[in-house]
């Protein structure tokens, strides 16, 4: 409850039914709205994209050490095209991951013009990269895969509880 501009929390107490109060709390949007709890879908989805993206900061890593090596290869693509790619997927990431876990407002169309972009990216790199015949026996499940990850993080990021974190608000939901 808000009252003179201070937050008063009423708390039972279960020993002996008492209800406490306190009112040491200046009543701010950030102090009213910001103390909600992080949903646990958005919790993992946090991680699985920080695990990702720390995945292609490895293969920077791998690309960086590896680039004579790499540049000696008969490969359709340069290192720097993959050095490019781990540096952009992982940074893009990181930051992604942690808008994800701190609930900043833009966090959820960043969230689904990233998945998009990481889907077309894949896919352009796996006609374009791979060899025919692979591509033949596992473009069903890759296609199948593309579709559940699409859909998990457009409905994670569209679950009621996902807009109110995102907003700060639960008077701001559409």
């Amino acid at each position: 409850m808000i009252a003179n501009d201070k937050i008063i929390i009423y708390r039972l107490d279960n020993q002996d039914n008492s209800i406490t109060t306190m009112t040491n709390h200046k009543a701010t949007p950030e102090n009213v709205f910001r103390g909600q709890k992080r949903p646990w879908i958005l919790t993992g989805l946090s991680l699985v994209v920080l695990l990702i993206s720390l995945f292609h900061l490895l293969k920077l890593s791998q690309v960086i050490t590896q680039w004579e090596m790499l540049s000696a290869l008969p490969i359709t693509v340069s290192p720097f095209y993959l050095a490019a790619d781990g540096f952009v997927w992982g940074v893009s990431g990181l930051i992604l991951s942690w808008s994800l876990w701190t609930g900043q407002t833009w966090a959820t169309k960043a969230g689904l013009i990233l998945t998009l972009l990481f889907a077309g990216a894949f896919w352009i790199d796996l006609i374009w990269i791979s060899e025919a015949e692979q591509l033949q026996t596992r473009w069903l499940i890759n296609l199948v895969f593309t579709v559940l990850g699409l859909a998990a993080v457009f409905l994670s990021l569209n679950l009621t509880n996902s807009r109110v974190f995102f907003s700060g608000n639960p008077a701001k939901i559409n």
